[in-house]
């Protein structure tokens, strides 16, 4: 034995120094990111409309749902986070890549078996006799270039992966959350004033059919009000079922049953608009988990090369054994033995090399979906500080369009009443304000949701240093 090891000492010796690495180390993929955002998208983050908008401005933070001052919203995060059947899979998946690890590590260790017998038999002409054997098996194949290493480093960055999709995927749900809540309020909100105006409306079919009954309108005039009445009238039945389809939409995303599911909240009358301050595009590779996802892909992929040119070199494999017979009966023995042995592929028709070209192909194809992926997350925020702007601008403008309308009908109506004014204008007048306010109402949606979107599009306070976590 000690032979043996005198002899393999110099051949085990030049291939450890020979080996080393057989890829290089990982490097991010150098992509293109703008220094800071396009300054229109930014005006009312650096306060060029206002400058109490900027003391305002709050960074992403992992709860940026709390910025809107809803309980409600809170509660219904709170257990969309708890019970979301989607999240729960992901989190399950996350299990089974640290599994997965915990497998590719173990194989940096020798394999030891132990295995045992015993034998008894019975001859009329020998008599009894009886055997056992008690033996201890130890292998272990030398990592000489590495690829036990590379696949401990691909399971654990896919254990990374898994853990930022996770986060990706809570962030989505997230958002989602919340845009189909304030939609349900909008939906509230576009239902009261339907109402209202429909109350309205047919105040003034009365009024039309007193004075046409007294032979001051005509019947022309009775026919365009109840035309009115009846067109605002079957804007409710479509406004409901948004309502209800919103509401299961929600309910889908909290885990529970959509039938007997209900939003308590009646309004968007209340709700705070957090002013969102947006940190540059450089640190959207560090924030964003869906990014951090491809990264832990590629690290992957580069592993995954290492381990497929691994299998192109000598492979030294080390066995140990010892076995003792006639453990239970009276003269024992022990044999013991000490092997190496060294394999190569010397023909395989390009099988080898295929799995590595393979390993690289993927390699490039992944390089080329995180450069995508860096460039679609610019978009999104540059898309999102815009939509947050010019959102924000059409809210204020249409607020001042429903204090004129509402004045106009408020004049049209005296007017009518007194007969100073004909149907038409009144009627008129009466299809701007609910537009208007309607309008308001929409828009008032768009930008909840615009600083929604803007929240998720920017990793939504999600932090590198939480990958570790399960």
């Amino acid at each position: 034995m000690h032979r043996m090891i005198r002899l393999l000492t110099p051949v085990l010796g030049a291939l450890i120094l020979a080996g080393c690495s057989v890829t290089a180390p990982y490097q991010r993929p150098a992509a293109v990111v703008a220094p800071a955002w396009d300054q229109r998208a930014t005006e009312l983050q650096t306060g060029a409309q206002s400058d109490a908008q900027s003391d305002t401005a709050t960074a992403v933070a992992p709860d940026w749902w709390r910025r809107f001052g809803n309980a409600e919203l809170d509660r219904l995060m709170e257990q969309a986070l708890a019970a979301n059947h989607d999240l729960g899979a992901a989190i399950a998946r996350i299990e089974r890549a640290r599994a997965a690890l915990g497998v590719a590590d173990a194989d940096r260790y020798p394999a030891v078996n132990l295995s045992g017998g015993a034998n008894r038999s019975h001859s009329d002409r020998g008599g009894d006799s009886e055997s056992s054997q008690l033996a201890l098996n130890v292998a272990y194949e030398i990592d000489l270039w590495g690829a036990r290493r590379a696949s401990i480093d691909a399971a654990g960055a896919g254990l990374e992966s898994s853990i930022y999709d996770r986060d990706a995927l809570a962030l989505v749900l997230q958002s989602e959350v919340a845009a189909n809540y304030f939609q349900i309020l909008s939906l509230k909100d576009r239902l009261a004033i339907a109402h209202r105006n429909l109350d309205a409306a047919r105040q003034v079919m009365r009024l039309v059919q007193t004075r046409y009954e007294l032979g001051a309108n005509t019947g022309l005039e009775v026919a365009q009000q109840r035309t009115s009445v009846l067109n605002q009238e079957a804007q409710i039945p479509q406004l409901e079922q948004s309502l209800a389809a919103s509401q299961t939409a929600l309910a889908l995303l909290l885990g529970e049953l959509p039938q007997d599911f209900r939003v308590e909240g009646a309004s968007l009358e209340g709700l705070l608009v957090p002013e969102v301050a947006a940190y540059q595009p450089p640190e959207l590779l560090e924030r964003r988990p869906d990014i951090r996802s491809m990264e832990a892909q590629l690290i992957a992929a580069r592993a995954n090369i290492a381990i497929a040119r691994a299998a192109l070199y000598p492979r030294v494999s080390l066995s140990a054994s010892a076995a003792a017979s006639g453990i239970i009966t009276s003269g024992s023995s022990l044999v013991a033995s000490l092997a190496a042995s060294l394999a190569q592929t010397i023909f395989d028709g390009g099988r080898l090399q295929g799995q590595e070209q393979q390993a690289q192909a993927r390699e490039m194809e992944l390089i080329r979906q995180y450069l995508q992926s860096v460039l679609t997350g610019q978009k999104e925020v540059q898309d999102s500080l815009v939509a947050v702007s010019a959102s924000r601008s059409r809210q204020l403008l249409l607020d001042q369009a429903v204090l004129q309308a509402q004045e106009a009908y408020r004049i049209a109506s005296v007017r009518f009443e007194a007969g100073a004014q004909d149907l038409l204008t009144l009627l008129d007048s009466q299809r701007t304000q609910l537009q208007a306010e309607d309008s308001r109402i929409q828009a008032a949606l768009a930008r909840l949701t615009a600083t929604v979107t803007l929240y998720k599009a920017l990793g939504g306070g999600w932090r590198s240093e939480d990958a570790g976590r399960s």
